[in-house]
């Protein structure tokens, strides 16, 4: 069994990771750690799920908050037409329904690039990023063969975007064999099972660990790109069994943003935002 399991939440809006070693877990399940990213003015628990490439389509120059201040940097001094800069770009697997590789998306000035390139990137990315903290920390030395990873998805996910997501973290350096696929309300749902949830109307807490068998609850994952509900259930074996199929939709943050630069077109027109898209 591997010593450590590391979890990379690759999301449309924001991305992270968490990793737990065995013999901690063993003695309280909810002893996680995760990267504390800085932010511009705050610490934050996950960064801007945003990545900028060089010309070659595989070095990655900055991903997440850094990525923001770099592609301003290059915006300023004219320099961003010689790097590609992709965010959002998760949606692809939601939107694309035959998705593959080669599958191209744009990126925020409308050059394309194959997908499978830049998710591996990205995971590629946060991989050596997690692997640097833990060497950091860790005398001895982390090895890839000491780690077995975790990656969200989205319930709702179609068979086919989810192998699609297996590929890239193959192409990012992460062994099958050491890969395992989450549904991120079944994720939540077993971490919160060990902990206590508040309830911010009436300050009390709810301990979920001590549901007992035959108990049902919804599961809601509101996301920035997708939301889907489930609903499990406590088995008597005080396992998770999923009573209905998640359902959901493109219903995320994202379609806020969407609306307001609908708005935009309508009152400047299309050409003129996406010249400042561009410039």
């Amino acid at each position: 069994m591997a010593l450590i399991s590391a979890s990379i939440d690759f999301g449309t809006t924001y991305s992270g990771w968490a990793y737990s070693f065995k013999h901690d877990y063993e003695k309280d399940p909810t002893d996680v750690k995760a990267k504390h990213w800085p932010a511009h003015q705050f610490i934050s628990s996950k960064a801007p799920t945003i990545i900028i490439l060089r010309s070659d389509g595989t070095t990655v120059e900055a991903f997440g908050y850094e990525a923001e201040t770099r592609y301003l940097q290059l915006i300023e001094t004219n320099r961003h037409t010689e790097y590609f800069c992709f965010h959002f770009f998760k949606m692809t697997l939601y939107n694309e329904k035959n998705i593959g590789k080669h599958t191209l998306i744009k990126d925020i000035a409308g050059r394309e690039m194959r997908a499978l390139d830049v998710f591996a990137s990205a995971m590629k990315w946060l991989k050596d990023d997690l692997l640097s903290a833990l060497n950091d920390k860790y005398t001895g030395g982390i090895h890839l063969t000491d780690i077995h990873w975790v990656i969200t998805v989205p319930a709702i996910w179609s068979e086919t975007a989810k192998q699609f997501m297996r590929i890239a973290a193959r192409e990012a350096g992460i062994e099958m064999g050491r890969l395992n696929l989450a549904l991120e309300p079944e994720a939540a749902s077993i971490f919160c099972r060990h902990t206590n949830m508040q309830r911010s109307e009436t300050s009390s807490s709810v301990d979920m660990s001590k549901f007992p068998p035959g108990t049902r609850y919804a599961v809601c994952d509101a996301g920035g790109g997708t939301v889907d509900i489930t609903v499990h259930e406590i088995t008597s074996d005080n396992r998770l069994k999923e009573v209905s199929k998640a359902s959901g939709g493109a219903f995320g943050g994202l379609k806020v943003n969407e609306a307001f630069e609908m708005l935009m077109d309508s009152v400047a027109g299309c050409d003129l935002i996406k010249h400042l898209k561009i410039e």
